[in-house]
């Protein structure tokens, strides 16, 4: 595993230690770009560190759902559920993937900062994949094939 940054670097190594005691119980791995996936039901939720300025940051991702109709009301319901939200917000990407996603700053982050977002991301995309896939089409991320 490559690191950009020290502080990147020194992010990563914060959060390794953390994963267990506050993740043990949720099937965790080390991904091969720095960071960790987990999952829980039917989520899969990706814990990154990337470089930012001087310092990191810990972005927490699902991919919710692929290949959803893109219909009017389903991102009206999306930007909708957005202002409801206290962690995270939905997005789609070029490809048409629906996100969920938490961003916070490395260098000031604590345990309970990363497990609160952590949890947020994890059980919203565990509820809004079968909320969409059921009224929109696509697949969640246990339907997709590795």
């Amino acid at each position: 595993m490559e690191f950009q940054t020290q502080a990147q670097q020194a992010c990563h190594a914060k959060v390794a230690g953390w994963m267990d005691e506050l993740f043990g119980q949720i099937p965790w791995e080390k991904l091969d770009e720095p960071g960790f996936g987990l999952f829980m039901g039917s989520a899969w939720v990706e814990v990154r560190i990337y470089p930012w300025q001087e310092d990191s940051v810990i972005n927490i991702r699902s991919t919710v759902v692929s290949g959803a109709k893109m219909a009017a009301d389903l991102q009206a319901f999306l930007l909708g559920e957005n202002a409801t939200m206290r962690f995270g917000a939905f997005s789609v990407n070029d490809a048409g993937d629906i996100l969920f996603e938490h961003t916070i700053v490395g260098s000031t982050c604590d345990p309970n900062e990363l497990e609160a977002s952590v949890n947020a991301v994890l059980a919203a995309a565990d509820d809004y994949d079968d909320q969409i896939v059921e009224r929109w089409g696509g697949e969640r991320a246990l339907d997709r094939s590795p």
